[in-house]
């Protein structure tokens, strides 16, 4: 879409698809080389958001001499990774990064656990961000370890975060604030600022003018956007530890003191 020449088109989360996991990769190049993985394997869903995330981190971990010793794209369908799962562990790869959705993000890591394989990392799209969902479906003591990418932390001291985080729980209850609720809350308030800064809605190329120019504080943080209105931010680095969901990387964002060294499940 960013190279179709749609100059009114803005995305508002920190990074295109392909980018979101560059902090991670970044992380894991920088680790001293009796602790980075030697390495990867990337079973990903066959989907236009797991599978540029998944190259994206390979392309980083490839450049930095982490060697790919598996590749597989599985289609929506898929239920049973067994087959899989074995495929990984014959591999012997350190680092695993499954790039996911839920269903197949969980239905992964139960199969990993079926057949006792435990890579040293593991990093999975989207699944881990939902929570407690998560936490339900592989078993909390399972999660401990699990990296991934999210955009928003209802722990974040962003500008509005906290009020938007209590308004939030206060409108539809519970516990969790789902990252999709932020980034839609988010693209509101970029609009929000575009029409205040040019003084209306009707003149689409001056709000478009003032986007491409500006910055927006937002609860996900500050957001720009280049020419075509890919976002120059980073996504935040998650990290499960003791079975909550903590901000590890960047370490101006983090909730937790330190990077839990590897995935370590526990089998609860």
């Amino acid at each position: 879409m960013f190279s179709r020449g749609f100059t009114h088109l803005f995305f508002a989360q920190q990074a295109t698809a392909d980018h979101q996991g560059d902090v991670f990769s970044n992380y894991v190049k920088s680790l001293p080389p009796d602790q980075r993985p030697k390495t990867a394997a990337y079973p990903t869903l066959d989907d236009p958001f797991a599978g540029p995330t998944s190259e994206g981190i390979e392309k980083i971990l490839k450049a930095a001499g982490i060697k790919t010793v598996y590749r597989k794209t599985y289609t929506i369908d898929q239920k049973n990774f067994d087959s899989i799962a074995n495929a990984v562990k014959g591999s012997g790869a350190d680092l695993v990064v499954n790039g996911a959705t839920f269903e197949d993000g969980v239905g992964f890591v139960r199969s990993l656990l079926k057949i006792g394989y435990t890579p040293k990392m593991l990093y999975q799209t989207t699944a881990p961000s939902l929570g407690d969902q998560y936490a339900k479906a592989i078993g909390k003591g399972n999660t401990e370890g699990v990296f991934y990418a999210v955009s928003h932390s209802p722990k974040a001291k962003t500008p509005g975060n906290q009020a938007f985080v209590a308004k939030y729980k206060a409108m539809f209850g519970g516990t969790e604030v789902p990252e999709d609720a932020a980034d839609a809350y988010a693209a509101a308030e970029v609009m929000a600022a575009a029409v205040k800064a040019v003084g209306g809605i009707d003149d689409q190329d001056k709000l478009a003018d003032w986007l491409h120019n500006n910055k927006v504080d937002t609860i996900l943080g500050p957001l720009s956007w280049d020419d075509a209105g890919r976002p120059q931010g980073q996504f935040l680095v998650g990290q499960w530890q003791n079975g909550v969901p903590e901000i590890v990387l960047p370490k101006d964002a983090a909730t937790a003191q330190s990077i839990v060294p590897g995935w370590k499940p526990s089998g609860t």
